[in-house]
């Protein structure tokens, strides 16, 4: 899962993710991490804001994330790289090193079947209110429940 600084989106997008896959018995399969495309945030943790909106949405928001830059060796060993937006895709695209590299690359919302045509992002609450986090959120679970319906008939 990658966003820009790693403290809001991504991190949001792996505690789903990773509780999805779990609760789905593909734990075991799947290693579900986070990475910004910028250093802005480096060992910080999650936005407060974002923690507080898994936390109103019953989700495991632990104190454990610290942001981290996404490196060309991250993109080359991740079978599936997820991102927020497009300027997110770009600056991935930007480490890649081989043509399976780029393959992997694709929007988050891409799949959440209900995201309209060209409305595939998943918005940066960042510089607003617990409304847009909630939001935000929102989103991310949508795509998250389509990801994780894909890998388990991926698996079978």
């Amino acid at each position: 899962m990658v966003c820009l600084g790693n403290i809001c989106r991504s991190p949001m997008a792996a505690v789903v993710g990773r509780a999805m896959v779990e609760e789905a018995g593909l734990g075991e399969r799947f290693l579900v991490e986070s990475f910004g495309t910028a250093g802005y945030h480096v060992g910080e943790a999650a936005d407060r804001r974002a923690v507080a909106a898994l936390r109103r949405r019953g989700w495991p928001a632990g104190d454990a994330h610290r942001a981290r830059r996404i490196t060309p060796d991250d993109v080359a060993d991740c079978e599936l790289v997820l991102c927020a937006d497009r300027s997110n895709v770009d600056q991935v695209l930007r480490l890649v090193r081989g043509p399976r590299d780029r393959s992997h690359i694709q929007l988050l919302r891409s799949f959440d079947p209900a995201a309209p045509p060209g409305d595939d992002e998943v918005p940066d609450p960042w510089g607003g209110d617990s409304s847009d986090f909630d939001h935000t959120l929102e989103l991310i679970e949508a795509a998250c429940r389509g990801l994780v319906e894909r890998l388990a008939v991926a698996v079978r």
